[in-house]
C-alpha cells in the first residue's frame, strides 16, 4: 500500500527530468521518423518493434511528465505524431508510408494507456 504512495513521490520529485526526457525522445522519434533514410533493421518484425515501442515510451513518459493530462488528449496527440511521421514518410521518394507501423503505433499507445489506467486505478483504490 505505501509502495505505491511513495511512487507517486518519486514521480512528483523527478518531474523535471520526466519533462526533458519525454521532449528528447519524442525529438529523437521525429528525427527517426522523418529522416530521408529509415533506421537499420534486418527484419522486417524490428521496423514495427521501433513504432510500438517509441510510442509506448512516449506514452508512459507523457503520464510521467504531464499527469494532468486526460487519457483522451494523450491518445489524440501521440496518435498525431504516428500520423504525422507516416505523411512525411510518404513524401520522401526513399521512405514509404506502411499501415503496419500505424497498427504498431496504435498498439503501444493502448498497452501505454492500460498500464497508466492501471496505476491510476490502484491509486485510486489506495487513497478510498
Amino acid at each position: 500500500m505505501v509502495m505505491w504512495r511513495k511512487l507517486e513521490d518519486l514521480r512528483r520529485s523527478w518531474r523535471p527530468w520526466f519533462v526533458v526526457g519525454f521532449f528528447a525522445l519524442l525529438a529523437l522519434g521525429l528525427y527517426l521518423g522523418m529522416r530521408p533514410t529509415p533506421p537499420p533493421a534486418a527484419y522486417s518484425w524490428q521496423a514495427s518493434f521501433y513504432h510500438g515501442g517509441g510510442i509506448f515510451a512516449l506514452t508512459l513518459l507523457s503520464f510521467l511528465a504531464f499527469a494532468r493530462w486526460p487519457w483522451w488528449l494523450r491518445a489524440v496527440l501521440l496518435s498525431l505524431v504516428g500520423v504525422a511521421v507516416e505523411l512525411v514518410q510518404s513524401l520522401h521518394p526513399t521512405r514509404s508510408t506502411d499501415w503496419h507501423d500505424i497498427v504498431a503505433n496504435s498498439t503501444g499507445l493502448v498497452i501505454g494507456l492500460l498500464l497508466i489506467g492501471g496505476y491510476q486505478y490502484v491509486l485510486r483504490r489506495q487513497a478510498a
